[in-house]
Protein backbone atom coordinates (compact mmCIF):
# COMPACT_ATOMS: atom_id res chain seq x y z
CA UNK A 1 0.00 0.00 0.00
CA UNK A 2 1.60 3.40 -0.74
CA UNK A 3 1.95 6.19 1.58
CA UNK A 4 -1.00 8.23 -0.64
CA UNK A 5 -3.41 5.13 -0.04
CA UNK A 6 -2.46 4.41 3.85
CA UNK A 7 -3.34 8.58 4.15
CA UNK A 8 -6.95 8.03 3.28
CA UNK A 9 -8.31 7.20 7.10
CA UNK A 10 -8.93 10.61 8.35
CA UNK A 11 -6.94 12.59 5.98
CA UNK A 12 -7.21 15.88 5.07
CA UNK A 13 -6.31 17.38 0.77
CA UNK A 14 -7.71 20.72 -0.47
CA UNK A 15 -6.32 23.28 -3.39
CA UNK A 16 -5.78 26.65 -2.58
CA UNK A 17 -5.36 28.99 -5.44
CA UNK A 18 -2.68 32.16 -4.36
CA UNK A 19 -4.35 35.08 -6.49
CA UNK A 20 -4.39 38.99 -7.30
CA UNK A 21 -3.05 41.36 -9.31
CA UNK A 22 0.43 41.40 -10.51
CA UNK A 23 3.56 41.75 -8.44
CA UNK A 24 1.80 41.72 -5.21
CA UNK A 25 4.22 38.86 -4.07
CA UNK A 26 2.45 35.28 -4.87
CA UNK A 27 5.08 33.86 -6.08
CA UNK A 28 7.30 34.48 -2.94
CA UNK A 29 4.72 33.32 -0.66
CA UNK A 30 4.60 29.97 -2.07
CA UNK A 31 8.33 29.78 -2.20
CA UNK A 32 8.29 30.62 1.22
CA UNK A 33 5.59 28.07 2.29
CA UNK A 34 7.14 25.65 0.87
CA UNK A 35 11.08 26.17 1.56
CA UNK A 36 12.69 26.67 -1.92
CA UNK A 37 12.20 28.19 -5.26
CA UNK A 38 9.90 26.46 -7.15
CA UNK A 39 7.97 29.37 -8.89
CA UNK A 40 10.13 32.07 -10.43
CA UNK A 41 9.90 35.24 -8.39
CA UNK A 42 11.01 38.79 -9.68
CA UNK A 43 10.64 42.49 -9.03
CA UNK A 44 9.08 42.75 -12.62
CA UNK A 45 5.23 42.20 -12.71
CA UNK A 46 3.89 39.26 -14.66
CA UNK A 47 6.67 37.40 -14.28
CA UNK A 48 4.51 34.24 -13.59
CA UNK A 49 2.85 33.39 -17.16
CA UNK A 50 0.89 29.77 -15.98
CA UNK A 51 -0.33 27.87 -13.10
CA UNK A 52 2.08 26.15 -10.68
CA UNK A 53 1.18 23.75 -8.65
CA UNK A 54 3.33 23.47 -5.29
CA UNK A 55 1.92 20.79 -2.77
CA UNK A 56 3.33 21.12 0.96
CA UNK A 57 2.12 18.31 3.12
CA UNK A 58 1.62 18.51 7.30
CA UNK A 59 0.93 15.88 9.40
CA UNK A 60 -2.41 14.19 7.86
CA UNK A 61 -3.41 17.47 6.32
CA UNK A 62 -2.17 17.92 2.26
CA UNK A 63 -2.24 21.95 0.74
CA UNK A 64 -2.26 21.95 -2.89
CA UNK A 65 -0.72 25.51 -3.72
CA UNK A 66 -1.69 26.96 -7.31
CA UNK A 67 0.49 30.15 -7.88
CA UNK A 68 -1.49 31.52 -10.78
CA UNK A 69 -0.73 34.44 -13.09
CA UNK A 70 -1.37 38.45 -11.88
CA UNK A 71 -4.55 39.30 -13.45
CA UNK A 72 -4.35 42.33 -15.68
CA UNK A 73 -5.66 44.58 -18.51
CA UNK A 74 -3.23 43.60 -21.19
CA UNK A 75 -4.49 43.24 -24.51
CA UNK A 76 -3.42 40.26 -26.77
CA UNK A 77 -3.74 36.20 -26.56
CA UNK A 78 -1.04 35.66 -24.26
CA UNK A 79 -2.40 38.25 -21.81
CA UNK A 80 -5.93 36.71 -22.06
CA UNK A 81 -4.87 33.09 -21.37
CA UNK A 82 -2.64 34.05 -18.79
CA UNK A 83 -6.27 35.64 -17.49
CA UNK A 84 -7.82 32.66 -17.72
CA UNK A 85 -5.26 30.57 -16.27
CA UNK A 86 -5.73 32.68 -13.05
CA UNK A 87 -9.39 32.75 -13.04
CA UNK A 88 -9.70 29.39 -13.73
CA UNK A 89 -7.59 28.56 -10.68
CA UNK A 90 -9.85 30.87 -8.59
CA UNK A 91 -12.76 28.58 -9.64
CA UNK A 92 -11.58 25.55 -8.92
CA UNK A 93 -9.79 26.32 -5.48
CA UNK A 94 -11.45 25.21 -1.95
CA UNK A 95 -9.41 28.18 -0.96
CA UNK A 96 -8.74 31.45 -2.42
CA UNK A 97 -5.49 33.40 -1.05
CA UNK A 98 -5.81 37.06 -2.59
CA UNK A 99 -3.08 38.75 -2.11
CA UNK A 100 -2.91 42.64 -1.92
CA UNK A 101 0.26 44.88 -1.32
CA UNK A 102 0.15 46.95 1.48
CA UNK A 103 2.09 50.02 -0.39
CA UNK A 104 -0.08 50.04 -3.18
CA UNK A 105 -3.51 49.24 -1.34
CA UNK A 106 -6.89 48.22 -3.13
CA UNK A 107 -6.09 48.30 -6.96
CA UNK A 108 -8.63 48.86 -10.14
CA UNK A 109 -8.05 44.60 -10.77
CA UNK A 110 -9.08 43.69 -6.72
CA UNK A 111 -12.33 45.63 -6.84
CA UNK A 112 -13.41 44.20 -10.66
CA UNK A 113 -12.67 40.85 -9.35
CA UNK A 114 -14.39 40.42 -5.90
CA UNK A 115 -17.17 39.49 -7.66
CA UNK A 116 -15.58 36.48 -8.09
CA UNK A 117 -14.44 35.98 -5.05
CA UNK A 118 -17.17 34.80 -1.72
CA UNK A 119 -16.09 35.07 2.08
CA UNK A 120 -16.98 31.64 2.59
CA UNK A 121 -13.70 30.38 0.89
CA UNK A 122 -11.51 33.86 0.31
CA UNK A 123 -8.64 34.68 3.00
CA UNK A 124 -7.66 38.18 2.15
CA UNK A 125 -4.08 38.51 2.36
CA UNK A 126 -1.72 41.82 2.78
CA UNK A 127 1.42 41.47 1.85
CA UNK A 128 4.74 43.60 2.29
CA UNK A 129 3.42 44.68 5.61
CA UNK A 130 7.20 44.59 6.58
CA UNK A 131 7.52 48.02 4.10
CA UNK A 132 4.91 49.97 5.71
CA UNK A 133 3.81 51.70 9.01
CA UNK A 134 0.56 50.08 11.37
CA UNK A 135 -1.41 53.31 10.21
CA UNK A 136 -1.56 52.18 6.92
CA UNK A 137 -2.77 48.67 7.01
CA UNK A 138 -5.16 49.48 9.69
CA UNK A 139 -7.35 51.69 6.92
CA UNK A 140 -6.43 49.06 4.06
CA UNK A 141 -7.69 46.49 6.45
CA UNK A 142 -11.23 48.37 6.63
CA UNK A 143 -11.29 48.79 3.20
CA UNK A 144 -10.79 45.35 2.18
CA UNK A 145 -13.72 44.80 5.02
CA UNK A 146 -16.07 46.63 2.87
CA UNK A 147 -15.06 45.16 -0.27
CA UNK A 148 -15.35 41.92 0.83
CA UNK A 149 -17.21 41.24 4.16
CA UNK A 150 -16.79 38.34 6.08
CA UNK A 151 -13.92 37.17 4.64
CA UNK A 152 -10.70 36.74 7.07
CA UNK A 153 -7.79 38.71 6.60
CA UNK A 154 -3.85 38.34 7.42
CA UNK A 155 -1.14 40.88 7.22
CA UNK A 156 2.31 39.28 6.14
CA UNK A 157 5.78 39.33 4.97
CA UNK A 158 5.98 36.78 2.21
CA UNK A 159 9.76 37.77 2.09
CA UNK A 160 10.52 37.92 5.48
CA UNK A 161 7.90 35.26 6.52
CA UNK A 162 6.51 37.60 9.38
CA UNK A 163 2.54 35.91 9.66
CA UNK A 164 3.16 32.90 7.24
CA UNK A 165 2.97 30.69 9.54
CA UNK A 166 -0.50 31.51 10.84
CA UNK A 167 -1.49 31.80 7.11
CA UNK A 168 -0.49 28.19 6.60
CA UNK A 169 -2.70 27.21 10.24
CA UNK A 170 -5.68 28.70 8.63
CA UNK A 171 -5.48 26.93 5.21
CA UNK A 172 -4.95 23.66 6.95
CA UNK A 173 -7.68 23.94 9.32
CA UNK A 174 -9.71 25.06 5.77
CA UNK A 175 -9.23 21.95 3.99
CA UNK A 176 -11.68 19.36 3.10
CA UNK A 177 -11.34 15.27 4.65
CA UNK A 178 -10.31 13.18 1.94
CA UNK A 179 -7.32 11.18 0.39
CA UNK A 180 -4.47 12.79 -0.32
CA UNK A 181 -3.79 14.23 -4.07
CA UNK A 182 0.11 13.26 -4.36
CA UNK A 183 2.67 11.05 -2.07
CA UNK A 184 3.95 12.74 0.99
CA UNK A 185 7.14 13.69 -0.61
CA UNK A 186 6.30 15.11 -4.09
CA UNK A 187 6.65 18.99 -3.86
CA UNK A 188 5.55 19.69 -7.55
CA UNK A 189 3.02 18.23 -10.70
CA UNK A 190 6.15 20.32 -12.71
CA UNK A 191 8.46 18.06 -14.91
CA UNK A 192 12.11 18.87 -14.39
CA UNK A 193 11.78 19.81 -18.12
CA UNK A 194 9.12 22.52 -17.42
CA UNK A 195 10.98 23.97 -14.15
CA UNK A 196 14.54 24.02 -16.44
CA UNK A 197 12.46 26.87 -18.95
CA UNK A 198 11.44 28.96 -16.12
CA UNK A 199 15.04 29.08 -14.50
CA UNK A 200 16.30 30.19 -17.48
CA UNK A 201 13.08 32.41 -17.86
CA UNK A 202 13.91 33.72 -14.86
CA UNK A 203 17.59 35.01 -15.64
CA UNK A 204 15.82 36.67 -18.99
CA UNK A 205 13.52 38.81 -16.37
CA UNK A 206 16.77 39.57 -14.23
CA UNK A 207 19.10 40.61 -16.61
CA UNK A 208 17.17 42.04 -19.31
CA UNK A 209 15.76 45.81 -19.17
CA UNK A 210 12.38 46.88 -19.18
CA UNK A 211 9.76 45.22 -21.51
CA UNK A 212 12.18 42.71 -23.41
CA UNK A 213 11.89 39.63 -20.97
CA UNK A 214 8.03 39.97 -22.07
CA UNK A 215 9.05 39.25 -25.84
CA UNK A 216 10.83 35.95 -24.66
CA UNK A 217 9.66 32.33 -24.32
CA UNK A 218 11.98 29.41 -23.53
CA UNK A 219 11.38 25.61 -24.40
CA UNK A 220 13.48 22.95 -23.44
CA UNK A 221 14.51 20.90 -26.39
CA UNK A 222 16.90 18.41 -24.98
CA UNK A 223 17.33 16.62 -21.77
CA UNK A 224 19.54 14.13 -21.24
CA UNK A 225 20.89 12.42 -17.67
CA UNK A 226 23.98 11.01 -18.66
CA UNK A 227 26.56 9.25 -16.07
CA UNK A 228 28.19 12.12 -14.87
CA UNK A 229 25.62 15.02 -15.83
CA UNK A 230 23.05 16.06 -17.14
CA UNK A 231 22.95 17.91 -20.66
CA UNK A 232 20.72 20.10 -21.74
CA UNK A 233 19.42 22.65 -24.70
CA UNK A 234 16.87 24.95 -24.88
CA UNK A 235 15.60 27.71 -27.25
CA UNK A 236 14.67 31.28 -26.50
CA UNK A 237 12.45 32.27 -28.76
CA UNK A 238 11.65 36.35 -28.93
CA UNK A 239 9.64 38.61 -32.08
CA UNK A 240 12.67 40.63 -33.69
CA UNK A 241 16.40 40.46 -34.67
CA UNK A 242 16.40 43.50 -32.54
CA UNK A 243 16.07 41.76 -29.65
CA UNK A 244 17.45 38.60 -30.15
CA UNK A 245 20.77 41.20 -31.13
CA UNK A 246 20.23 42.39 -27.37
CA UNK A 247 19.80 38.69 -25.87
CA UNK A 248 22.82 37.59 -27.31
CA UNK A 249 24.74 40.60 -26.76
CA UNK A 250 28.16 41.86 -28.19
CA UNK A 251 30.15 39.08 -28.71
CA UNK A 252 27.38 37.02 -26.65
CA UNK A 253 28.45 38.51 -23.26
CA UNK A 254 24.80 38.23 -22.50
CA UNK A 255 23.66 34.73 -23.05
CA UNK A 256 26.52 34.08 -21.57
CA UNK A 257 25.49 35.46 -18.60
CA UNK A 258 22.39 34.39 -18.72
CA UNK A 259 23.33 30.50 -19.17
CA UNK A 260 25.80 30.88 -16.46
CA UNK A 261 23.22 32.22 -13.93
CA UNK A 262 20.48 29.55 -15.01
CA UNK A 263 22.71 26.38 -15.20
CA UNK A 264 24.23 26.94 -11.42
CA UNK A 265 20.27 27.32 -10.37
CA UNK A 266 19.58 24.00 -12.16
CA UNK A 267 21.80 21.90 -10.81
CA UNK A 268 20.52 23.59 -7.05
CA UNK A 269 17.59 22.06 -8.30
CA UNK A 270 18.63 18.95 -9.69
CA UNK A 271 21.62 18.31 -7.39
CA UNK A 272 23.86 17.57 -9.99
CA UNK A 273 26.20 18.35 -12.61
CA UNK A 274 24.58 20.56 -15.78
CA UNK A 275 26.01 21.28 -19.00
CA UNK A 276 23.42 23.66 -20.74
CA UNK A 277 23.51 25.23 -24.01
CA UNK A 278 21.30 28.15 -25.08
CA UNK A 279 19.90 28.83 -28.50
CA UNK A 280 18.29 31.99 -29.53
CA UNK A 281 15.66 32.23 -32.26
CA UNK A 282 13.58 34.98 -33.56
CA UNK A 283 9.39 33.69 -34.07
CA UNK A 284 7.57 36.83 -35.26
CA UNK A 285 4.37 37.13 -33.24
CA UNK A 286 4.82 34.18 -31.34
CA UNK A 287 2.52 35.56 -28.34
CA UNK A 288 -0.35 35.42 -30.99
CA UNK A 289 0.12 31.97 -32.08
CA UNK A 290 -2.23 29.33 -30.22
CA UNK A 291 -0.58 26.45 -31.21
CA UNK A 292 3.12 27.68 -30.13
CA UNK A 293 1.20 29.59 -26.87
CA UNK A 294 -0.04 25.59 -26.21
CA UNK A 295 3.25 24.11 -26.42
CA UNK A 296 4.00 26.71 -23.89
CA UNK A 297 1.45 24.99 -21.15
CA UNK A 298 -0.88 27.94 -21.71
Amino acid sequence: MSEQESSTAQSRAGFVAIAGAPNVGKSTLLNHILGHSLSIATPKPQTTRSRILGVETIGNTQIVFCDTPGIHHESGLLHQRMNAEARSGVREADVVCWLIDATRGLRRIDREEASNLTAERTIVVINKCDVVKKPVVLPLIQSISALLPGAEIVPLSALRGEGVEHLVALLLARMPEGPWFYDADQVTDQTERALVAELVREQLFLQLDDELPYRVAVLVDEFRDLANHTSISATIYTDSESTKRIIVGKGGTRIKSVGIAARQTIEKLLDRRVFLELFVKVKPGWQEDPRFLKEMGL
